[in-house]
Parts: C-alpha cells; structure tokens; sequence
C-alpha cells in the first residue's frame, strides 16, 4: 500500500495519530522501530540540523524536497512534510512544490498562509498572514497539481495570533471548501501554563468549525503544561497531533554528552545514557545488509 493511501486511512480511523517532529532519517527511523504509524518532518528543526539557522523561510524547495525524499525512503511509515509557505509566492510555484514533493515519496504536506518568507509560529510578536483569498487561490493550485490523488494536503493558518480566532476560523473554512484535506490553527499561547479553559474552548471551536480532519498543533506542549489531555484531544475528535520534543531532547542530550565528554576526556560516566553500538547497527540495519551481501557473494 502507498504511505499516501496509509496516511488516509489513519485519517479515517477512529484513533488520533500521533506524529512527532523528525529532522532526519535516524529520527524517523527511531520513530518507526518505536511504533509511531506516522511522523512529521519539521522546517524547523530541519532548518536547523541541515544549516544551523533559526525558522525564517531560509531552506529552499530543493533542499527540503531533497532531504524528504531520503527520509521517507528510510522507513515504512507516512512521513508529512512541513512545506511551510509552499516555497513560491504565487501558484504556480506552489503547483511545482506539490510536484515535488510527489516525487520525493512523502505522504503528505502541511502549508501555512503566513507572508513569504516565513517565521516560526513561535516567535513573539504574532505571524503576519497574506489576505485569504490569496491563500485560496494557492490552495486550489495545489489541489489541482495533485497527481496522486490520496497525496494529503494540510492548510493551516497563522491568523489567530495577528486577526483573532474568528478570522482563524473563517480562514479554515475556506480552506476546507476549497478542498484541503485536513486543517490546523497555529495556537503558540497553548504552550504556556494557566490557560486550560482557553485552550479547551477554543480547541472545541476550531475542531467544530470543519468537517475534515483536524490537526491540533503543539499538542504534546499544551498537554505538558496541564491545559489539555489527550483524552479530551481525542473526544473533542482532533484526528492529528504533534510533538516537537524530538528536537529539544537531541539538543539536551547531546549537550550533556559532550560536557562530560569535554570534562572527563570520556564519555563514562554517561555510558548509562548511551545506546550500544549492537542497538546503532539494528537501528540502520547492518544485520540485514550483512545478510543480503552473504546471499550475494560468489
């Protein structure tokens, strides 16, 4: 079966799917063995890890379709693909990126209607939108370029943090009619203790505003800090969520590492952290590579 016919029927399910952010095809792959059925490929992180820049717009099409392609090709499982603006201005450059991103073997996209060039969401100072119809139009571009008609195209808005949730809401409505396959509203203050009740009314308000899928952003956080549970995620029928722990906790982890590394002039006071080079060599499957060249030896 296709990863895009996979994604779909995950989509139909009953369960929520679970996609934590990867940024490369170790990640995606730990992900998998861990029993995840879906993950996302975050410009973020993957900004960060391909050219150590902050979330700006600052990777390209290529660098990103490129980099999808080896990812999905690496497990089994759907990978989504944050597209961030769609790379491209216009439709017609939006039209290629679907394209692109077909080609590349990934599952699906996530798009945003932030102006071009992009920030993260999580940046202070809200994240300016270009006017709807303009994003509709861009929408409809990527539709209609779909040749795998089960390849999944999220919209997500901004909108929210500049216009309030009452554009947000106006805007994945158009969305939906315009034929997206599943919707997000870009929530960053769910983040932050001591917002509950206005995160469990105004997730009710986006997950009621649509009939298509609903991905609830920053889910893990929100659940982290005690504005939401996962039960209640579930109930209110969100059919996605994600997590954007993969990159905090690389960036943790190592960075201990190598302080003790950098201190001891040894890593053996954190080999208790340390996976074993027999866990590395399954992870990338030597095994099976081992046996493959055993079966083809003269």
């Amino acid at each position: 079966m296709k990863t895009t016919t996979k994604l779909r029927e995950l989509l139909k399910a009953n369960d929520i799917v679970l996609t934590p952010g990867v940024y490369d095809c170790l990640t995606a792959r730990i992900a998998e063995t861990v029993g995840f059925s879906a993950v996302k490929l975050l410009g973020n992180v993957t900004c960060g890890s391909m050219l150590g820049l902050p979330d700006l717009g600052l990777i390209g099409l290529n660098e990103m379709a490129n980099h999808a392609k080896n990812v999905a090709a690496a497990v089994s499982i759907p990978v989504m693909v944050d597209a961030d603006t769609g790379y491209s201005g216009g439709p017609l450059g939006i039209a290629r990126t679907i394209k692109e991103f077909i080609r590349a073997g990934v599952a699906g996209i996530g798009m945003e209607d932030q102006v071009t060039p992009k920030k993260c969401a999580l940046i202070p100072g809200g994240t300016p939108v270009v006017p709807i119809k303009e994003q509709v139009k861009k929408l409809q571009a990527a539709i209609e370029a779909k040749e795998d008609p089960d390849f999944v195209i999220s919209a997500r808005t901004d909108a929210e943090s500049v216009n309030g949730l009452d554009d947000a809401l106006k805007r994945i409505k158009a969305y939906e009619e315009v034929g997206a396959d599943m919707v997000g509203v870009a929530l960053p203050w769910v983040r932050k203790e001591g917002q509950r009740q206005r995160t469990l009314d105004t997730l009710k308000r986006v997950r009621d505003a649509v009939k298509i899928p609903v991905n609830c952003m920053f889910m893990d956080e929100a659940i982290a800090v005690g504005n939401v549970t996962l039960e209640e995620i579930k109930q209110m029928g969100f059919k996605m969520g994600g997590s954007n722990a993969v990159r905090y906790t690389v960036v943790k982890a190592v960075t201990e590492m190598l302080t003790v590394l950098k201190t001891d002039g040894s890593t053996k006071n954190y080999a208790h952290r340390l996976a074993s080079l027999k866990e590395y060599e399954a992870l990338v499957r030597l095994p099976e590579f081992l046996e493959l060249e055993k079966r083809y030896a003269v």
